[in-house]
Parts: C-alpha cells; structure tokens; sequence
C-alpha cells in the first residue's frame, strides 16, 4: 500500500493547489495595488500646493543656517539672515519655496523652459553645479520653486518629473 499521494487518481487535488495558488496571486496582486502607485523607497513631501517626492531616506530640514547638512528636503522654512555655514556640505537635498521676486531668484532663473502639467504652466531648467551635482529647478505659475540637487541626475530628474501642483 502507497502512503503518497497519487496525483492521477486524485485531479481533483491539483485543480484545488492550482486555484489556491491562483487566489494568492490575485490577493498580492490586489494588496500590491491598493498601496497606490507610489515608487519603494520614495516619500511624498508638500509645501506651497506643490507636491514632490523625494528619497525615503532623506530627514525633513536638515539644515544649519539654512543650509542642508545631510540628505534632507527642505519646506516651510523662511531665510535665516546674517548665518552662513561654510564650507557648504556636499548633500543632497530638495526644496520647496516661495520666491519674494523670480526676476531676482538665481536659481528660478535657469528654468526657462515652458511646459504644462496638468493645467498650470511651469518653467524648467537644469544645470551642473561648480561641484558637479546635478541641479533641476521647476518654477509654478504660483511664484513657487522646486529645486533638486544631487550626486545623481537621474535622481534630480526623478524629483523634478514628479512635482504635482494641488
């Protein structure tokens, strides 16, 4: 007498494994989806209508006198006058902010390329920093400017291509 399973004799048994392993897939697969479409390894940060998404790693306003001193986004912070931190840490960062005057703005001034997202005009640019980070600017029609600088322009481009305006 076989103690082991004839799977022959028994279709019955691969029809139920086969239907179970169907119903785990679409379950995950339905699980997966109901988390939304956001990337692993990236949040979602907002200021000033705008909304971004940046690496999960990067801490909120890691900054000193203004400036960013480890991988961090910056949002909701006003200039600090008179406070400089020298010399300026190599970090990658991303910031939202509101411009008192564009026509003054050194940064929102290499976005001069005009595009539309989702209603809104906004203004791009892009250049390499003397220290060779990449640096993206994104300029709302609301005087708000999106600025990414990082080691890596792929990842200046990621943040640049993922603002959204509420």
């Amino acid at each position: 007498m076989s103690v082991g399973v004839n799977l022959r004799s028994r279709p019955w048994i691969v029809l139920v494994a086969l239907a179970a392993t169907a119903v785990l897939f679409l379950v995950t697969w339905a699980l997966t989806t109901a988390r939304g479409s956001q990337p692993s390894g990236v949040q979602e940060v907002a200021s000033e209508g705008v909304r971004i998404e940046v690496p999960a790693g990067w801490s909120r306003n890691a900054i000193d006198c203004g400036t960013p001193v480890r991988d961090t986004y910056v949002v909701d912070v006003e200039a600090v006058a008179g406070c400089a931190l020298t010399p300026t840490p190599r970090v990658d960062y991303a910031e939202i902010r509101l411009s008192a005057d564009l026509a003054l703005d050194s940064a929102a001034a290499i976005a001069t390329e005009e595009h539309q997202t989702v209603g809104h005009v906004v203004h791009r640019g892009a250049d390499v920093l003397p220290d060779g980070r990449a640096r993206r600017v994104v300029v709302v029609d609301r005087r708000v400017v999106v600025i990414a600088v990082t080691e890596d322009p792929a990842v200046a481009d990621a943040i640049a291509d993922s603002v959204k305006i509420d």
